[in-house]
């Protein structure tokens, strides 16, 4: 009875041991958070971490936090108002004008089949240019109500598109959040095009590079992030990519 009873008590010692040391191994791990007004709930949320399957560096603002922050400012008190939800939002100016103009006709620009076609684009960011915006598509994936999804999908086109024709050579070299400040695209005629019912993948073929050169650097970027190399190495054939979307020729649309 009495080594049963020394039995008992030295199986809960090791019991309580070992749980001391799960919820100490727990407190310590810190759970990615979603600040994010106008997810679901309408609080702040824990979610699995989410990782684009092509993905450059992170950018330093990325590293320093494990929080997805609404690009929406104040989006919670703004009752779908369509006009202050683009006041409010962190973008440039070029790029809330453009978004102004074309929502002051419409209450939205995106049809079903255009939004999923997009969505596929990004998922996989097929042409390389989510580049420092990759918070705008987390916001996109947590984002529920209208016209807040309409919004993020035509701000992610017009950043997309921007960065597809003019490269982000600074955001791989610098971690900058987004060096396209400055308008490269005409965005009038895009988010147009997008209202028209147009396809999405036909916008980005004039932006394609078309030359041998990118091509080649693409599938070795590839090869690399599956062979999992180093930084510089990923870095350097990055850049390669960036040089060559750099072109002057692309249409201009006017």
């Amino acid at each position: 009875m009495k080594k049963n009873y020394l039995l008992l008590m030295g199986l809960l010692l090791i019991f309580s041991t070992g749980c001391t040391k799960l919820n100490s191994i727990a407190k310590s791990v810190k759970p990615q958070c979603i600040i994010h007004p106008t997810s679901k709930d309408k609080n702040s949320t824990q979610s699995k971490e989410y990782s684009p399957k092509i993905e450059a560096k992170k950018s330093s603002e990325e590293d320093s936090s494990n929080c997805i922050v609404d690009v929406f400012t104040d989006s919670m008190f703004l009752n779908g108002n369509r006009f202050k939800l683009i006041k409010n939002l962190d973008a440039f100016p070029w790029e809330k004008k453009a978004l102004m103009s074309a929502y002051k006709n419409h209450t939205s620009l995106w049809n079903e089949k255009q939004k999923k076609e997009f969505q596929e684009v990004l998922e996989e960011d097929k042409y390389l240019a989510l580049c420092g915006d990759k918070r705008y598509y987390d916001n996109l994936l947590f984002t529920t109500e209208e016209p807040q999804v309409d919004i993020l999908h035509s701000i992610l086109l017009l950043k997309y598109i921007n960065n597809l024709s003019n490269g982000c050579i600074e955001w791989v070299t610098q971690k900058v959040k987004n060096e396209n400040s400055s308008q490269k695209v005409h965005s009038n005629y895009l988010l147009d095009m997008i209202e028209k019912d147009a396809l999405v993948e036909r916008l980005f073929v004039p932006f394609i590079p078309n030359r041998k050169r990118f091509l080649i650097a693409v599938r070795e970027y590839k090869k690399a992030l599956e062979k999992s190399g180093s930084s510089h190495e990923l870095e350097l054939k990055r850049l390669e990519i960036e040089e060559a979307k750099q072109n002057d020729e692309y249409p201009d649309y006017k």
